[in-house]
Protein backbone atom coordinates (compact mmCIF):
# COMPACT_ATOMS: atom_id res chain seq x y z
CA UNK A 1 0.00 0.00 0.00
CA UNK A 2 2.75 2.25 0.98
CA UNK A 3 4.75 1.80 -2.35
CA UNK A 4 1.31 2.36 -4.16
CA UNK A 5 1.01 6.01 -3.00
CA UNK A 6 4.76 6.26 -3.17
CA UNK A 7 4.32 5.19 -6.69
CA UNK A 8 1.37 7.98 -7.05
CA UNK A 9 2.91 10.59 -5.83
CA UNK A 10 6.13 10.08 -7.74
CA UNK A 11 4.26 10.28 -10.63
CA UNK A 12 2.05 13.22 -10.41
CA UNK A 13 4.88 15.48 -8.90
CA UNK A 14 6.91 13.83 -12.40
CA UNK A 15 3.65 14.83 -14.67
CA UNK A 16 2.71 18.09 -12.78
CA UNK A 17 6.59 19.14 -11.56
CA UNK A 18 5.08 22.73 -10.95
CA UNK A 19 3.15 21.47 -7.84
CA UNK A 20 6.72 21.74 -5.72
CA UNK A 21 7.02 24.82 -6.89
CA UNK A 22 3.71 25.75 -5.38
CA UNK A 23 3.34 23.16 -2.52
CA UNK A 24 7.01 24.87 -1.22
CA UNK A 25 5.65 28.38 -1.78
CA UNK A 26 2.90 26.98 0.40
CA UNK A 27 4.86 25.51 3.02
CA UNK A 28 7.10 28.77 3.46
CA UNK A 29 4.11 31.30 3.76
CA UNK A 30 2.98 28.92 6.05
CA UNK A 31 6.22 29.22 8.56
CA UNK A 32 5.89 33.03 7.82
CA UNK A 33 8.58 33.95 5.11
CA UNK A 34 7.34 36.06 1.93
CA UNK A 35 6.75 33.82 -0.89
CA UNK A 36 7.84 36.75 -3.68
CA UNK A 37 11.92 35.90 -1.86
CA UNK A 38 11.30 32.12 -2.14
CA UNK A 39 10.28 31.80 -5.64
CA UNK A 40 13.73 31.59 -6.61
CA UNK A 41 14.47 28.36 -3.90
CA UNK A 42 11.04 27.04 -5.59
CA UNK A 43 12.51 27.01 -8.62
CA UNK A 44 15.65 25.30 -7.62
CA UNK A 45 13.82 22.85 -5.94
CA UNK A 46 11.32 22.34 -9.19
CA UNK A 47 14.24 21.96 -11.47
CA UNK A 48 14.75 18.52 -11.36
CA UNK A 49 11.23 17.27 -11.30
CA UNK A 50 11.46 19.10 -14.60
CA UNK A 51 14.56 17.52 -16.27
CA UNK A 52 12.46 14.04 -15.50
CA UNK A 53 8.70 15.52 -16.93
CA UNK A 54 10.51 17.03 -20.03
CA UNK A 55 12.20 13.59 -20.15
CA UNK A 56 8.84 11.62 -19.77
CA UNK A 57 6.49 13.87 -21.66
CA UNK A 58 8.63 13.74 -24.71
CA UNK A 59 8.75 9.97 -24.46
CA UNK A 60 4.89 9.34 -23.99
CA UNK A 61 4.52 12.24 -26.89
CA UNK A 62 7.57 11.26 -30.10
CA UNK A 63 8.13 7.58 -28.38
CA UNK A 64 11.77 8.06 -28.82
CA UNK A 65 14.34 8.53 -26.34
CA UNK A 66 15.41 12.04 -25.83
CA UNK A 67 17.54 11.44 -22.51
CA UNK A 68 20.86 12.50 -24.30
CA UNK A 69 19.26 15.91 -26.22
CA UNK A 70 18.40 17.33 -23.12
CA UNK A 71 21.97 15.92 -21.24
CA UNK A 72 23.80 17.30 -24.50
CA UNK A 73 21.65 20.69 -24.25
CA UNK A 74 22.33 21.02 -20.58
CA UNK A 75 26.39 20.82 -21.25
CA UNK A 76 25.71 23.45 -23.88
CA UNK A 77 24.11 25.56 -21.63
CA UNK A 78 26.43 25.31 -18.89
CA UNK A 79 29.78 25.46 -21.31
CA UNK A 80 28.14 28.58 -22.69
CA UNK A 81 28.11 29.81 -18.91
CA UNK A 82 31.03 29.13 -18.13
CA UNK A 83 32.38 30.45 -21.07
CA UNK A 84 30.92 34.12 -20.59
CA UNK A 85 31.74 33.97 -16.69
CA UNK A 86 34.71 33.36 -17.25
CA UNK A 87 35.56 36.34 -19.81
CA UNK A 88 33.56 38.80 -17.60
CA UNK A 89 35.16 38.44 -14.08
CA UNK A 90 38.46 38.02 -13.27
CA UNK A 91 37.77 35.19 -10.93
CA UNK A 92 35.18 32.90 -11.86
CA UNK A 93 32.84 32.54 -9.05
CA UNK A 94 31.78 28.31 -9.15
CA UNK A 95 28.78 29.44 -7.13
CA UNK A 96 27.95 32.11 -9.20
CA UNK A 97 27.85 29.71 -11.99
CA UNK A 98 26.21 27.07 -10.83
CA UNK A 99 23.41 28.99 -9.53
CA UNK A 100 22.89 31.11 -12.71
CA UNK A 101 22.68 27.88 -14.98
CA UNK A 102 20.20 26.07 -12.96
CA UNK A 103 18.07 28.99 -12.75
CA UNK A 104 18.56 28.69 -16.63
CA UNK A 105 17.88 24.98 -16.13
CA UNK A 106 14.36 26.04 -14.89
CA UNK A 107 13.78 28.13 -17.46
CA UNK A 108 14.66 26.42 -20.39
CA UNK A 109 12.49 23.07 -19.08
CA UNK A 110 9.66 24.75 -17.97
CA UNK A 111 9.10 26.13 -21.21
CA UNK A 112 9.89 23.02 -22.99
CA UNK A 113 7.36 21.52 -20.90
CA UNK A 114 4.61 24.16 -21.28
CA UNK A 115 5.11 23.12 -24.97
CA UNK A 116 5.55 19.43 -24.94
CA UNK A 117 2.11 19.84 -22.97
CA UNK A 118 0.26 22.08 -25.56
CA UNK A 119 1.91 19.69 -27.91
CA UNK A 120 0.21 16.26 -26.26
CA UNK A 121 -3.04 17.91 -26.09
CA UNK A 122 -3.52 19.29 -29.50
CA UNK A 123 -2.08 15.76 -30.63
CA UNK A 124 -4.85 14.13 -28.51
CA UNK A 125 -7.31 16.11 -29.54
CA UNK A 126 -6.20 15.60 -33.05
CA UNK A 127 -6.25 12.00 -32.97
CA UNK A 128 -9.80 12.10 -31.05
CA UNK A 129 -11.76 14.18 -33.51
CA UNK A 130 -10.07 11.53 -36.64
Amino acid sequence: MINGLLAILTGVIVLFPFLVTVVFLVVMRKRGRAPASEVGRAADWTTPFLFLSVYFTSEAIFHVNTAFIIIVISIIIALLFSTNERLKEKEFQVTRFFHKTWRTYFLVLGVAYVVLMIIGIVLKIVQYVK
